[in-house]
């Protein structure tokens, strides 16, 4: 399976629960067709407005949330190297929510995890950041270019993001779901296959689980 092969399977998904996401913030939950649209757009973005290359990477400095998982596999779909928390090298770009703290690449794009923002609502963003959650949504809904995925490093996730036991609908919760690389990792693995839900604050998991009809998965070792 490839990034593309994701983006396909969240097409064909359509309307029905791709992505739930029990947050800080509460329940968040992206059909299919919006999960799709936002990677496409992510995707989009990084290739013709921040303009980096197949084969770049990109740095992903920001806590485990549903928007670090839709711009990582966006990334991967823009054929980049997507790298979380930490890198050996300066990256081609860092995508964070701390802008004025981010560590160095050679372009910043800050993104706002408000679940509404549709631009940064921090502290006036220093020349030359971009503001990620403004301009990615001029991109495209659709999947402009379907060749440039295969420089991405989708299988370094997927081979880390395995989950047991299989099924169409599984629930991560605990140290996987806090973890903004396992998040990712899990995220990648399982869109291509079903949905899955991601429960971060206090909700009892066995309660969640029944509610949304999901299956209780942890990493493989």
């Amino acid at each position: 399976m490839n990034s593309l092969d994701v983006y396909q399977a969240l097409v064909n998904r359509g309307t029905a629960p791709a992505l739930t996401w029990y947050g800080p913030d509460g329940r968040m939950e992206l059909s299919g067709k919006v999960a799709a649209n936002h990677m496409a757009k992510i995707a989009g973005y990084l290739a013709d407005e921040v303009w980096l290359d197949e084969g770049a990477s990109l740095l992903l400095d920001l806590p485990s949330h549903w928007k670090t998982c839709l711009w990582g596999l966006g990334g991967m779909l823009a054929g980049l190297e997507v790298e979380v928390g930490g890198a050996a090298d300066i990256p081609d770009a860092v995508l964070t929510n701390r802008p004025e703290s981010a560590p160095d690449a050679d372009n910043t794009i800050a993104l706002d995890l408000g679940p509404l923002a549709l631009s940064w609502m921090g502290d006036p963003l220093a020349p030359g950041i971009f503001d990620g959650s403004a301009e990615v949504m001029g991109s495209p809904d659709q999947l402009m270019d379907n060749a440039r995925h295969a420089s991405g490093n989708f299988a370094h996730w997927e081979a880390q993001g395995i989950l047991t036991p299989a099924a169409d609908r599984l629930m991560i919760s605990g140290a996987i779901a806090s973890n903004p690389a396992s998040t990712l990792a899990a995220v990648a693995w399982q869109l291509g296959r079903g949905s899955v839900v991601v429960l971060q604050n206090e909700t009892i998991p066995a309660k969640v689980a029944e509610t949304e009809g999901a299956t209780p998965a942890e990493l493989l070792a």
